[in-house]
């Protein structure tokens, strides 16, 4: 391994720094504190690429990659980058990476700080034990890091920071989402939930179970309900309940059909029963939600 190399200076880059003082004028106010891009850039083909850092950098790095492969090593471990995957460099950790000298990798980047870094850090579930994350060759993220590219080519204002620091915050929201769904170790998963949620808000005037669900996935009933809970956040029958409560809420609104009448539609024989349910997920009753103002 040739530990000689450039950092950059590759045909057709891209890359932008904000200038110290911006980065430290943004840092004193209140909506761009969280979480701030510092550098971020775009590198093709980058042959010869290598970057090696002492632990002291109060920045993490993330390293995208489109095509090629690369390489890291960090807290003395190395691993191999490929395509579709993403390498966190978290805080201050030493680290060395670099392109693959046979098949460089192609790249997006930035670095990024704020208070709440870690916090983001922490749900992207990255450290210096697991610093990839697996991506894949998503578009969304693609055209998230070029909306990023594009406002900080235009300047350092108040509001291109702003707009620079949320264009960041939901790039890091999508990779946080690609990490929840777990694509590369089960890659038919979430085909397999969204496959059951698809059946759930066809049949929202029945009663479904466990066991009927975990089936329809071919799955066990506690692989089912682990693996349902990870992507959506909830139990599958609490979710159900919520995909119910949603339906009857949208008819309270636009209907004038009684709350009876409703309950019964969506398969629910006792409306006080039924009441009780919508209280639980909207934290008041059917009348009063009819009652509310909205829009």
């Amino acid at each position: 391994m040739n530990r000689t190399q450039k950092g950059e200076g590759f045909p057709g880059q891209r890359i932008f720094v904000l200038p110290r003082r911006v980065v430290w004028l943004a840092q004193q106010q209140p909506l761009t504190a969280g979480l701030l891009p510092t550098d971020a850039g775009f590198f093709p083909h980058a042959s010869g690429h290598l970057r090696e850092r002492s632990g002291l950098s109060e920045q993490a790095i993330f390293i995208y990659c489109v095509k090629g492969a690369g390489w890291c090593e960090i807290a003395g471990e190395m691993r191999t980058v490929r395509v579709g995957e993403l390498l966190v460099i978290p805080l201050r950790m030493d680290h060395v990476y670099g392109a693959d000298e046979e098949n460089p990798w192609t790249i997006y980047w930035f670095h990024a700080q704020g208070t709440l870094l870690e916090n983001f850090l922490s749900e992207l579930k990255v450290g210096a034990g697991s610093p990839l994350v697996f991506l894949g060759e998503d578009p969304q993220v693609l055209a998230l890091f070029e909306e990023l590219l594009e406002v900080l080519k235009h300047g350092y204002t108040p509001q291109q920071m702003l707009h620079a620091s949320q264009a960041l915050a939901h790039l890091m929201a999508v990779m946080i989402r690609h990490r929840h769904e777990n694509w590369r170790e089960e890659p038919d998963s979430q085909q397999k939930i969204n496959r059951t949620v698809a059946y759930m808000k066809e049949h929202l005037g029945q009663t479904l179970m466990l066991d009927q669900l975990a089936a329809l996935a071919n799955l066990s009933r506690s692989r089912y309900a682990a693996l349902f809970k990870e992507q959506t956040g909830f139990a599958p029958i609490d979710y159900f309940n919520r995909l119910r409560m949603h339906q009857a809420c949208q008819w309270l609104d636009t209907t004038g059909w009684s709350v009876k009448g409703i309950a019964s539609r969506l398969g629910y024989e006792d409306p006080l029963y039924f009441s009780r349910v919508f209280r639980a997920v909207t934290e008041m009753s059917p009348v009063a939600y009819r009652r509310q103002r909205k829009g």
